[in-house]
């Protein structure tokens, strides 16, 4: 049996997969160090004990005569989960029904894999601590959507992947021009740790910035590549980026590489809207970026995606954009508004097993 202590808590949790006690377990977890005892003295001293009988544990530890779920065994074995001179975080407990007087071999056997245990378990608990900071990080970098966007619903979704430290450089941003016009942009920065994060926060900041003083978003573009090329840059990002017009819906778009603009409308059906534009961003300098023009029509929807929701085992390009595309048209023909849409997208990206990034961004003219 494990014994593990909680670092939020800093009381033990029990884990085991043999046949223990239940009511030994129900008695170790959220148990406090500050009762002193064999499992909580090995844990807090780092000191092994082992005892072969049950009359040797009350003329050491009298005051666990009072415990009743120490009556239920007759021999106990402590190993401290860490190595020699660091903190544990925990025990490895053996029980046994009968005498047990543990020969040197046994104990150094013990000891030994509770200190690989030990080890094991600080890297575990090292990463995830780096896994929420990144996440935090990640968050916080993600915006908050205007309450209100002339002439347009806004919706989108984030969810990180299940690999590296849990986060990546997926983002979304919208905001309204000094025109009128609104700028909308999804993209993908490359990898899947703390750099991507922060990379995908140097992009977006950057487009943030140039975008007001360009009334095109293929300069924006053009100049957000040069300025990542200028910086040497050891990462690179796809990007698509809009501008709407509030009255007449007129959509002014240009991509960097990215995943293809997906259209859904009202009657129930969808297309893929191949945009011009260019390689992605921050690795060819001197690159001009194209753009296109066209209209968005009153209740039809732009989905915006990075590769994950496209893209999966089992699931080529194609065949998820087309996914993506039915599922938001129909979506649309039932009434459903951006919000919702972009639940039932985010949703069946999920379940079929994702392991990139996710994002997405809907885009409906009402």
């Amino acid at each position: 049996m494990l014994t593990v202590l909680d670092p939020e808590t800093g009381l033990l949790r029990a884990s085991s997969d043999a046949a223990v006690d239940p009511g030994q377990m129900n008695a170790m977890n959220g148990m406090s160090l500050e009762k002193p005892q064999p499992l909580t003295c090995a844990i807090l001293n780092g000191t092994p004990y082992f005892i072969p009988n049950h009359e040797e544990l009350i003329r050491d530890w009298p005051q666990t005569a009072s415990i009743p779920w120490l009556d239920t065994f007759v021999a106990i074995s402590i190993a401290p989960l860490s190595p020699v001179g660091d903190q544990a975080l925990g025990a490895w407990v053996v029980l046994y029904d009968r005498e047990h007087h543990s020969p040197p071999d046994e104990r150094a056997l013990m000891s030994t894999l509770a200190d690989l245990a030990g080890q094991a378990l600080r890297r575990i608990r090292l990463q995830q601590a780096r896994v929420e900071l990144a996440a935090a990080l990640q968050q916080s970098m993600l915006p908050t959507l205007p309450d209100h966007l002339p002439g347009l619903e806004v919706a989108a979704r984030y969810r990180p992947s299940r690999d590296g430290l849990d986060i990546g450089g997926d983002w979304y941003d919208a905001f309204m021009m000094p025109g009128g016009a609104v700028a909308l942009e999804i993209g993908d920065s490359q990898g899947h740790d703390v750099d991507a994060a922060a990379f995908m926060g140097q992009v977006r900041t950057s487009i943030r910035a140039i975008a007001p003083r360009e009334p095109e978003p293929a300069t924006v573009l053009t100049r957000t590549n040069e300025l990542l090329v200028t910086m040497n840059a050891a990462r690179f990002a796809s990007c698509t980026m809009l501008y709407i017009g509030p009255d007449e819906g007129q959509v002014i778009g240009t991509s960097a590489g990215h995943v293809p603009l997906l259209c859904a409308h009202k009657d129930g059906s969808s297309e893929v809207h191949e945009l011009p534009g260019g390689p992605v961003l921050g690795v060819v300098a001197g690159t001009d970026y194209r753009e296109e023009t066209f209209t968005l029509e009153e209740g039809t929807a732009l989905v915006m995606v990075t590769d994950g929701v496209v893209e999966g085992p089992g699931l080529t390009l194609d065949d998820g954009l087309k996914r993506v595309g039915t599922l938001a048209a129909q979506a649309l023909h039932n009434g459903s508004n951006a919000e919702a849409i972009a639940d039932r997208i985010l949703d069946a990206a999920v379940a079929v097993d994702h392991l990139d990034d996710v994002a997405v961004l809907v885009i409906r003219r009402v």
